[in-house]
């Protein structure tokens, strides 16, 4: 298994190499030029009692996509926070770019939450406080798609990413816990398989590649934070036919 897992990290390292990872002339990138934001209040990121959502969020530092993660509210079980691969309530100080010119950005913030197998089910942060981490880190642009959904399509979303699935799974073996730089490939192969009648993505491995999936795939809402500021998106209003 450490074999396996060394050689997927190598190949992973490889391919970033030949393409350079990802690098993008303005962020996000792959919101359309054509589409018309609108002013978004952080009070309206809350969890609304009467509606299960899925949020599928894809994080950009300067010029280059940088993580993925999934939030998920279900109406009856209460929210869920997948973070595949990221350091979000780790025990580890943050020592990423900022990190470095700015200790204050080593931050401690959020590490008495517990994470297992990468996901938090408990004192589960919302997406004002996971902006707010992502801040602190020095993150310049988010992307949140928002996708409204049934009871009966979160619970069964919840029981996948809070316990996982056996190989007896009609869908097979599934795990939260991820290895590093395999974020976005992660959340893709999620809702590839376990999400299709909610929005329908193939498999990638960028982030950047994800979300320009999911701008097509009719989200309720894309919700935009790029440098403190919020916006939002309905995609229905700018679709040109």
């Amino acid at each position: 298994m450490l074999k396996k897992n060394i050689s997927i990290v190598l190949f992973i390292l490889g391919v970033s190499l030949l393409t350079g990872y990802c690098f993008h002339g303005s962020y996000p990138p792959m919101l359309p030029s054509t589409w018309n934001g609108n002013e978004y209040d952080a009070k309206s990121l809350e969890d609304n009692s009467e509606q299960s959502k899925l949020h599928v969020m894809v994080m950009y530092h300067k010029t280059s996509c940088k993580h993925t993660a999934l939030r998920l509210y279900c109406r009856t079980k209460g929210p869920l926070f997948w973070d595949p691969a990221g350091a979000f309530a780790t025990q580890v100080r943050y020592l990423g770019p900022a990190a470095r010119h700015n200790r204050d950005f080593a931050t401690k913030r959020y590490m008495d939450l517990e994470r297992r197998e990468d996901v938090i089910s408990e004192k589960v942060p919302s997406l004002n406080q996971y902006l707010d981490w992502r801040r602190i880190i020095n993150t310049h642009a988010v992307e949140i798609f928002e996708f409204n959904i049934t009871d009966s399509e979160a619970e069964e979303l919840y029981a996948i990413l809070r316990y996982g699935t056996e190989r007896s799974h009609p869908k097979g073996r599934f795990s939260t816990k991820a290895i590093g730089l395999t974020c976005g490939l992660s959340v893709a192969k999620f809702l590839h398989r376990f999400a299709e009648d909610i929005v329908e993505v193939d498999t990638v491995f960028f982030p950047h590649n994800l979300a320009k999936q999911l701008y097509n795939r009719d989200p309720d809402k894309v919700i935009i934070y790029r440098d403190e500021h919020l916006s939002f998106y309905i995609p229905s209003e700018n679709h040109v036919e």
